[in-house]
């Protein structure tokens, strides 16, 4: 067995059991297709312990399909996916969509002599579960607001209606999509998605925050320098309540545009 396959057979067992994930494929396409996906592998003591899936949809990166081992969770490894899914995000051209060997710069703007080197694609990521939330926050995300938009024609509360129009529709088409796939394959999901479906917060990495380390790499150094009090207030109710967090216009500026 090689190791494509044993990642395979890994995942298979696990997202057969976790609700919130997509649907298994089955060991032989997940063999097949893994490894033209960019991913997250995270192993403990040559085992997998820990996998995630970047995904391009409607001009975003989205991380998306977290698992970690069951026996292995509370030590951290969801914080080591969302870090090595920042250094990916800022430093692999393909994953913007460039040419291999293009230079990603994610925080300047297009410029007509840059060509197509220069990229610019906000990561995002939903979760309902507040370890991977905390996580998430110390990786340098942002825990979006809910808000009306009714420019956009969100007469209710959604954070979902903070991303832009276009993102949102191959979204939407990309969860409907799945959506048929999961009443032939896995319809018990369905049920289960709907009826969780307000409790998937939205999650963002901003392109102006691309080289900021994630302060959670700041947190082994408590004793040294501290913690920034905002950082650890951000965790600590998204960890314990999930609740609306304020966010100041700068921290989401560029995110919003086209209003």
């Amino acid at each position: 067995m090689n190791e494509d396959e044993r990642i395979a057979v890994w995942l298979d067992s696990l997202l057969k059991v976790e609700m919130d994930l997509r649907f298994s494929r089955g060991v032989a396409k997940e063999a097949r297709l893994g490894p033209k996906v960019p991913r997250v592998l995270i192993l403990e003591e040559g085992e997998m312990a820990g996998y995630a899936e970047l995904r391009r949809v409607g001009g975003i990166i989205e991380l998306a399909t977290v698992v970690v081992e069951p026996e292995l969770r509370g030590k951290g490894l969801a914080h080591q996916i969302v870090q090595q899914a920042w250094e990916r995000w800022r430093q692999d051209p393909v994953l913007h969509g460039a040419p291999l060997g293009g230079q990603v710069d994610l925080v300047k703007a297009t410029r007509d002599d840059a060509g197509p080197e220069i990229v610019l694609s906000p990561m995002i990521s939903f979760t309902r579960d507040a370890a991977m939330a905390a996580a998430l926050v110390g990786g340098g995300f942002t825990m979006i607001p809910r808000k009306r938009r009714v420019s956009r024609l969100w007469l209710w509360k959604s954070d979902f209606a903070a991303l832009p129009i276009w993102t949102q529709i191959c979204i939407t088409m990309d969860r409907l999509y799945r959506g048929v796939i999961f009443l032939f394959k896995s319809p018990k999901r369905i049920p289960h998605f709907i009826r969780h479906s307000r409790d998937y917060r939205l999650f963002v990495r901003i392109p102006e925050t691309a080289e900021r380390p994630p302060p959670r790499m700041h947190i082994r150094s408590e004793r040294e320098g501290g913690v920034p009090s905002d950082l650890m207030d951000q965790m600590d109710a998204v960890a314990f309540t999930m609740k609306d967090l304020e966010t100041s216009s700068e921290q989401i500026t560029a995110w919003d545009e086209g209003e």
